[in-house]
């Protein structure tokens, strides 16, 4: 009688009075959810949901807008080896030979050993991985590299949300190197897949940037935009990057169904050594359109 009472009394409350208050996280078997006050903010996909394609794992989506929006895509029609919000190169080599495409999902998957979740004094939320990259391009399983990737969710600031992405990848092996795309476009890092990338609009220090075929030069921070879509007009996404604490101010962004790349190294492969491992931080800001 005393449990009927106590379910007709929370029946009477409203919904949002239920809630958790604060940024949670819910650790599944597939990956990790992220709310804020018991609305989703992000999922961190931890194993792929089909096997042959062991490569689509470790990277966010859906993100989503404050209402709920969703902003990314993951495994679009065109160019279905983009996925939402990830960190990627063409370019995976071991010496004088490229063992694996990142990017693609070719030759290389990953092993996520810890997850962890914690709060912060100032409200926020720390998603923490340790990350094996596997090459299994050759006949043997070849463990390449050790990653940890630091998703730092801050709570909602004026209907604006802050999520800072601190990628180190450091070596298991002499010679490995990361390289973007062997063209002139020279591709990969920090990408996000965003949802409606025709109708986007690109701002960068208060001036519009018009995409181009090869990387663009901008500022250190780029803003997407779409003006007149509706239920994607109310919010913009700023994005920016930094390697070893230098701010990336190259770009790649795509007006047509491709994702938008702060770039990093470029064309030409940069090796990575146990003394000086990969430092990749990344910023994305989902915001109202305007603010």
């Amino acid at each position: 009688m005393k449990a009927l009472l106590v379910a007709a009394l929370l029946a009477l409350v409203p919904a949002a009075a239920l809630a958790r208050p604060g940024l949670d996280a819910s650790i599944g078997p597939d990956g990790v959810t992220i709310t804020d006050s018991d609305q989703p903010v992000l999922f961190y996909r931890t194993k792929p949901v089909d096997a042959a394609e062991p490569g689509r794992l470790n990277y966010i989506h859906p993100l989503y807008a404050p209402d709920g929006t969703i902003l990314t895509e993951d495994r679009p029609a065109v160019l279905p080896e983009q996925r939402g919000v990830f960190w990627a190169w063409r370019q995976v080599r071991l010496g004088n030979e490229t063992v694996a495409d990142g990017w693609g999902m070719k030759g290389l998957t990953f092993f996520v050993k810890q997850t962890n979740f914690g709060g912060e004094s100032n409200g926020a939320g720390v998603l923490t991985l340790q990350v094996d990259w596997i090459v299994n391009s050759r006949p043997e399983l070849l463990f390449v590299a050790r990653e940890v990737t630091k998703v730092r969710i801050q709570p909602l600031k004026d209907g604006a949300r802050r999520i800072d992405i601190e990628t180190t990848v450091t070596p298991l092996v002499d010679g490995l190197s990361l390289g973007g795309s062997d063209d002139a476009k020279g591709y990969g890092g920090f990408a996000v897949r965003l949802v409606a990338p025709d109708r986007l609009v690109f701002g960068s220090a208060g001036k519009a940037v018009t995409p181009q075929a090869t990387p663009v030069t901008a500022g250190p921070a780029m803003g997407f935009s779409w003006p007149g879509q509706p239920g994607l007009s109310k919010w913009a996404v700023g994005m920016a990057c930094k390697v070893g604490g230098r701010p990336i101010s190259l770009w790649i962004l795509r007006r047509d169904p491709s994702m938008q790349n702060c770039v990093w190294p470029g064309r030409a492969p940069v090796a990575l050594t146990r003394e000086k491992p990969l430092r990749l931080q990344s910023t994305l800001i989902v915001r109202p359109a305007g603010q």
